[in-house]
């Protein structure tokens, strides 16, 4: 599966809410990036955030070690003792907002 497969069929707000995401990650620090069948991992020394691309808005997991309570949160896991999966559901780069960056920021250094 290549990116260009991924975001296929897409609109284009799609790609743009993703490569913006990668804009403000690359201000935070190095990360690696896993293609996976359908979505991305993006990961620093563990997985801290997954981008799930749908036909009209991209779902983005984030790891964290609470639950968050955020407008974008579409639905919150607790998947052991402290690890939460949080599903973010962004419409538009818009929606990538401060607070949303604080917390990509919080679940990055949480994976140092």
């Amino acid at each position: 599966m290549s990116i260009e497969e991924l975001f296929a069929n897409k609109s284009s707000e799609v790609y743009e809410i993703y490569l913006k995401i990668l804009d403000i990650l690359k201000q935070i620090g190095p990360i690696e990036i896993e293609l996976k069948k359908s979505s991305i991992h993006l990961l620093k020394k563990s997985s801290f955030g997954g981008v799930h691309p749908k036909k009209n808005w991209i779902d983005f997991n984030l790891v964290s070690n609470h639950q968050i309570a955020h407008e974008k949160i579409t639905k919150s896991e607790q998947v052991s003792k402290n690890r939460f999966h949080n599903n973010f559901r962004f419409n538009s780069v818009d929606d990538l907002n401060q607070d949303f960056i604080a917390l990509l920021k919080e679940s990055y250094q949480l994976m140092s």
